[in-house]
């Protein structure tokens, strides 16, 4: 039986398929070689490209609970997800397979803790939007426990309320009790003329005037305290009415800032507080975050228990013939650099030697010239004594000491 190779010397990558590989940090030039490796990349390239559209889903939630504005949470959630998008991209592209597990380990650690942290930064706006009339309900209950905490401190700095309200109390119950007397004598008065009292006496007798005396005198008491303690109680109620007024300012204030309460980290709290006091909340989000772990660090974990393929010895081998032609054009450049740097110095040395002869000739010349010049002066200046000589020579007369000296000189023989 006659088999024949597959040809895969023109492999197709288009559409999706090429996006997707692309997505999973492959070189595609060279991929195309290494058709056994296509489903690999495919699926890495997958998974990296439906973690940016997560991230875009999560990050427009948030960014709407913080900015409210469904134009400004698309176009920030759109930022958000490319910048996962990429950022995973280069964690999955700068993973390499060396077949030695402990430094493929190693190299990939630290790309695994920022996918770690990438998965919650990712899962938890969806953790919100998942438990989002939960969260409402406890951030209601939670709000409301605030506001009266809230309220309790505000009244607590508005104590002067309750002092001027006891004040008006007290006043009032004077005034409460002597109105008791003053009705109870009057009645007393009224049963003593008609003869309804223990006495029995009809008319106005000395018991009927005993009793009205009484009367007029808590009468009189009554409206003297009436007229002290209804202005007290008037100026307690104008300064009650307005601590009140203050008071229900600062609660409106508060209660208004509370319900404002409402963005990512509100929510995140009343989120927080749910799972502890509902466990069933507290494992879904555990488990939602565990997903989401797995999905960010999968691709990374099928690099790592993946076998090297042809895709990474090509990759290797491009890697290999680039350092070593970096480091032949190095090599190249440091030659190249050191015959420049000689060439330099031999330059140098010339240009000095030429310096230093053309120097000495100089100096030749200057030290030459100066001697002409000395002897020229020399003779300038002999020819000038030698003409002052001759027209001083009429006027010179010799003393006898200096004729007998020329005597002598001219006598000794030479």
């Amino acid at each position: 039986m006659d088999f024949k190779a597959q040809d895969y010397s023109e492999p197709k990558l288009k559409g999706p398929y090429r996006w997707f590989c692309w997505c999973s940090g492959a070189r595609l030039y060279l991929l195309k070689k290494c058709p056994t490796d296509y489903n690999v990349f495919f699926g890495i390239g997958i998974i990296v490209f439906l973690t940016g559209v997560m991230a875009t889903m999560s990050g427009s939630y948030a960014f709407y609970t913080i900015f409210e504005n469904q134009y400004l949470a698309i176009a920030f959630g759109l930022f958000w997800g490319v910048l996962i998008f990429f950022f995973d991209w280069y964690l999955v592209a700068s993973l390499r397979k060396e077949n030695r597990v402990i430094n493929e380990i190693l190299t990939a650690s630290p790309r695994i803790i920022l996918a770690l942290f990438l998965a919650v930064v990712i899962s938890r706006p969806l953790e919100l939007k998942l438990f989002e009339s939960e969260i409402n309900g406890q951030m209601e209950q939670m709000n409301q426990e605030k506001y009266n905490d809230y309220k309790q401190i505000v009244s607590t700095s508005f104590d002067e309320i309750g002092v001027f309200q006891k004040e008006n109390k007290k006043y009032q119950n004077i005034i409460d009790d002597l109105l008791k007397q003053r009705n109870d004598l009057f009645q007393l008065i009224v049963e003593e003329a008609e003869g309804r009292s223990p006495t029995a006496i009809l008319g106005k007798g000395p018991v009927y005037k005993e009793k009205k005396a009484e009367f007029e005198r808590v009468n009189g008491i009554y409206n003297e305290e009436k007229a002290r303690l209804y202005p007290l109680i008037g100026l307690n109620n104008e300064k009650i009415a307005a601590l009140s007024e203050k008071k229900n300012s600062q609660l409106s204030k508060g209660d208004a800032t509370m319900k404002k309460a409402t963005g990512f980290l509100a929510r995140l709290d009343a989120y927080n507080q749910l799972g502890k006091d509902n466990k069933g909340i507290q494992y879904t989000g555990w488990f939602i975050l565990f997903m989401f772990i797995c999905i960010e660090t999968g691709p990374m974990y099928v690099k790592l228990i993946s076998r090297r393929g042809a895709y990474d010895e090509l990759l290797a081998l491009e890697e290999a013939k680039l350092m070593a032609k970096s480091k032949q054009e190095i090599i190249q450049i440091n030659e190249k650099t050191t015959r420049v740097v000689e060439i330099e110095k031999l330059k140098s040395k010339a240009r000095f030697e030429e310096e230093v002869g053309n120097s000495k000739d100089f100096a030749k010349q200057i030290m030459e010239a100066q001697a002409e010049i000395g002897k020229e002066r020399i003779k300038k200046w002999k020819e000038r004594e030698l003409k002052k000589i001759d027209e001083s020579l009429d006027d010179y007369k010799p003393t006898i000491d200096e004729l007998i000296d020329e005597a002598r000189i001219s006598m000794k023989p030479n």
